[in-house]
């Protein structure tokens, strides 16, 4: 306790305040940075156009399908650069679909490329067991939103994509890591790390790992009242593209 504070006494001081946010300190660190690129735009536009066989490795965090809305998350982010509410919602509509608000993407349409991607979902029968589910509580009124069927359709739909585009520009013996959350919705707990590796599978990957956390992600508190709590899985998928 008496470190903590001191620390905090320290910060208050200002001594240890960086004053350059962007500072340059590879020299010190011995650190090289090469060819670092952002590209602000879509993964679903941007993959296709990036050249095959080039990534020894893809580590990522793509959005979770749990409904959550990272253009409000970092709205004051968004402000503080200047991003009007048009771009914000625009924004959303490029992004990977994992909020209610996304619009159906006619995925086909902007690729002919996709077509083994998403007879990957068609096929995949626990995924194809959840939206049958996630419809008929919609039927019978029991989903507080709509539109969650279809957001979880098109989340995994243009996941799918995405796994496909990395695997073609992986180089062979490439590796994907990447870290996500099961969800869970009208009771029913969607195995997000089980459906994304077998699309994997379907792809091309050969499955390393799928490691799990040690702490589970506990559902919302609406679903708690209704269906009790249920410990969801946090993992890190570990796919590797034969040699």
């Amino acid at each position: 306790m008496t470190s903590k504070l001191g620390e905090i006494v320290s910060d208050l001081n200002g001594t240890n305040i960086q004053l350059d946010l962007f500072a340059d300190n590879t020299r010190q660190q011995n650190v090289t940075y090469k060819n670092i690129k952002l590209y602000p735009d879509s993964c679903l536009n941007i993959l296709p156009g990036l050249r095959s066989m080039t990534y020894q490795a893809v580590i990522t965090s793509p959005p979770y399908c749990n409904r959550y809305d990272y253009t409000r998350t970092y709205a004051l982010e968004h402000a503080m650069l200047g991003i009007q509410e048009h771009e914000l919602s625009d924004l959303r509509q490029k992004m990977l679909s994992c909020t209610v608000e996304n619009r159906e993407k006619d995925l086909l349409n902007l690729n002919l490329g996709r077509a083994s991607a998403v007879r990957s979902c068609e096929k995949n029968e626990l995924l194809q067991s959840v939206i049958t589910y996630l419809e008929y509580q919609k039927t019978v009124r029991k989903l507080n939103n709509n539109g969650i069927p279809r957001m979880v359709r098109g989340y995994f739909h243009e996941m799918a994509c995405v796994i496909q585009e990395c695997f073609r520009l992986l180089k062979n013996g490439g590796m994907i890591f990447m870290v996500n959350d099961n969800v869970r919705y009208a009771g029913a707990g969607v195995s997000v790390d089980l459906i994304l590796s077998k699309i994997a599978e379907d792809t091309g990957f050969d499955i390393e790992n799928i490691l799990v956390l040690p702490n589970g992600k506990g559902n919302s508190s609406q679903q708690m009242g209704v269906h009790g709590q249920e410990i969801l899985r946090k993992c890190v998928y570990v796919w590797r593209k034969p040699d």
